[in-house]
């Protein structure tokens, strides 16, 4: 799958990204964003991409032909159309810039429009107020919380209202056509 949108591609990730990304995963400043905080092997890292099936999709995030982070949807019901978001950024150069609000905008455009989902999720670590803030501005409400997780969802109706307010800064950025390519069996998965 490619999604290009809003300045940015975001391409499934592929055996060959698995060190970049265990690499990026295992920075201290985004282990300690993860609920699973122990150092990834390489192994394991293996051993995890081996299990993905078609309830999970995982894109790596692109700017300007660079490799930045990694969005993903996981726990996916294809029949009803929800599953759960999620996004980190390996580049630090790149954590507070545009490019992870391009990214989620992309990934919630496709899935909400294009790919048709009714209903997405969140699970945010309770002390990640940035994470949560800026979950909720997308338009997620909080469903619950406990001790370390905030979980959060949010319907298509939800996400079209709060996405206006940010459409004229992202069209500037790129106001290009969003565009999507997808193998034969991806395309089979949307017509469950």
């Amino acid at each position: 799958m490619k999604i290009s949108n809003y300045g940015l591609e975001l391409i499934s990730m592929t055996e060959s990204d698995l060190e970049m990304v265990r690499n990026w995963r295992n920075q201290p400043d985004v282990a300690e964003q993860m609920f699973f905080q122990e150092e990834v092997s390489e192994e394991m890292q293996q051993k995890w991409f081996n299990s993905l099936d078609d309830t999970s999709v995982y894109l790596i995030i692109q700017k300007d032909g660079e490799k930045i982070g990694v969005i993903n949807l996981k726990q996916i019901n294809w029949r009803t159309r929800v599953g759960e978001a999620g996004i980190f950024i390996g580049d630090s150069a790149y954590r507070n810039s545009a490019a992870p609000i391009q990214a989620v905008f992309a990934m919630m455009d496709a899935f909400f429009f294009e790919f048709n989902f009714t209903k997405l999720r969140a699970t945010v670590r309770q002390d990640n107020a940035d994470g949560i803030d800026f979950n909720l501005q997308l338009g997620y409400r909080v469903e619950s919380k406990d001790n370390e997780r905030v979980h959060l969802y949010i319907f298509k109706n939800l996400y079209e209202s709060a996405r206006t307010k940010f459409l004229p800064v992202l069209n500037k950025m790129a106001p290009s056509k969003p565009k999507i390519e997808m193998s034969g069996d991806e395309k089979n998965l949307l017509v469950q």
